[in-house]
């Protein structure tokens, strides 16, 4: 804008000076004709039918002079104001500007012309100072119609861009809906230069959500299946005896309870169905009707109305409440206590046993970064092994400590 500033600014002066010049010429004409030999030969003069009025008035800003041998023919606006100017040739004709009278600016129109076969060189001048100035006041008003078209148009397209990035928020909110819904959510406020960036990264989820569920399934599968032959490896070698055979039972005994707790696992989780946030007045019931089943002697107080709906997924959730609670009725005497609080930008899980706790160095060595202590081990009492790698997969802190009189309260706060 700037640069079309400069350029029509120029270009108005050209065409000023080109009108002004164009007049010069014209009033040259005009001279030209009504030069003619004085009456009784003394020397020449211009008619007054070719003299305009402007020449007549002193320091008009119009000007003319004709030079000849021993001629000089001045206009009456030039007073007495002395203007040397070189001559000319026959035919040869120039343009200039310079400085005049009464900081007037000069465009000045030159030519050499014979008449009577006597030499002479007109020169024609005028004031372009009052177009230069109405250019210039032209100009102060273009630069403050530019200017304020550009802080115009920089808001304008700081509104636009606000206005076009706030659809990606839409695209956002169906991406989260891609991740929590089941079914394919409508796309018809998603703008259409962005419809199929959505359409992408919705397939993408979904082709996510069908591995982890296939991966899910399948590691279920497998565990349920190796079962049958496990057992009749075991069989035959209780049938054997052999050297290695405290060996290999030991190793049979590991590789069975590997089974067992990705049976459990499952079980816990139920229909896979990654990608969902957790309902918990739908999701948990079910868990805790197992738990129940497997430890009937264990009551489980369930205190979580309040934390409603979490955006955490509901297999990662499932999983993480079902391995603490598993630990606090498998090492509880009678009692485990389950409660949720939702604060307003994280949610806080707390299970509590009434159990025999955990010795202070076992507590010292879980709370030290990627120790954990294997749940098979006599008294531990916690699984925690799966339990750190959802917390820390959600950024979350995990905290084991035992409770007065007796007991262990694990704590778990992962962010909204």
């Amino acid at each position: 804008m700037g640069s079309l500033l400069i350029v029509v600014n120029w270009g108005v002066g050209q065409i000023a000076h080109e009108y002004i010049l164009s007049r010069l010429k014209h009033d040259a004409e005009s001279i030209i004709a009504a030069l003619q030999p004085a009456a009784e030969n003394l020397g020449w003069e211009v008619s007054a039918r070719g003299e305009s009025a402007v020449y007549q008035r002193p320091l008009s800003g119009h000007y003319y002079l004709v030079i000849g041998p021993d001629i000089e023919l001045r206009s009456r606006s030039l007073w007495d104001y002395s203007a040397e100017f070189s001559s000319l040739a026959q035919g040869e004709s120039r343009r200039f500007e310079m400085a005049g009278i009464n900081d007037q600016h000069w465009l000045v129109w030159q030519q050499g012309f014979s008449k009577g076969g006597v030499l002479f060189t007109l020169t024609v001048i005028e004031d372009s100072s009052p177009l230069d100035a109405l250019k210039w006041r032209y100009s102060f008003w273009a630069l403050l119609v530019v200017l304020g078209g550009a802080i115009a148009l920089f808001f304008m397209q700081q509104w636009i861009l606000t206005r076009n990035f706030r659809y990606l928020d839409s695209v956002r909110d169906k991406i989260q809906a891609f991740r929590y819904a089941d079914d394919k959510p409508n796309l018809s406020t998603v703008p259409q230069e962005l419809a199929p960036l959505a359409d992408d990264i919705e397939q993408l989820l979904q082709q996510l959500k069908q591995r982890v569920s296939r991966s899910r399934h399948s590691l279920g599968n497998l565990a349920h299946e190796i079962k049958r032959p496990l057992h009749r490896l075991q069989q035959l070698q209780d049938e054997s005896a052999t050297a290695v055979s405290a060996d290999i039972k030991t190793l049979l005994d590991d590789i069975l309870w590997l089974v067992q707790r990705e049976l459990k696992r499952a079980r816990i989780v139920g229909v896979s169905s990654p990608g969902r946030q957790t309902e918990l007045a739908d999701d948990l019931p079910p868990m805790l009707d197992i738990l129940r089943k497997l430890y009937p002697a264990i009551r489980i107080n369930a205190d979580v109305a309040a934390a409603g709906t979490l955006p955490q997924d509901r297999d990662d959730m499932l999983e993480l409440l079902g391995n603490v609670l598993d630990n606090a009725c498998k090492y509880g005497l009678s009692e485990v206590d389950l409660k949720i609080i939702r604060n307003a930008d994280r949610v806080v899980i707390r299970v509590s046993d009434d159990g025999n706790g955990l010795p202070q160095a076992h507590i010292e060595q879980l709370m030290q970064r990627g120790q954990r202590l294997d749940e098979r081990l006599e008294g531990s009492g916690l699984g925690l092994s799966i339990c750190h790698d959802i917390v820390a997969s959600y950024q979350g802190h995990l905290i084991v400590a035992n409770r007065p009189p007796h007991g262990v309260q694990v704590s778990i706060e992962l962010p909204l």
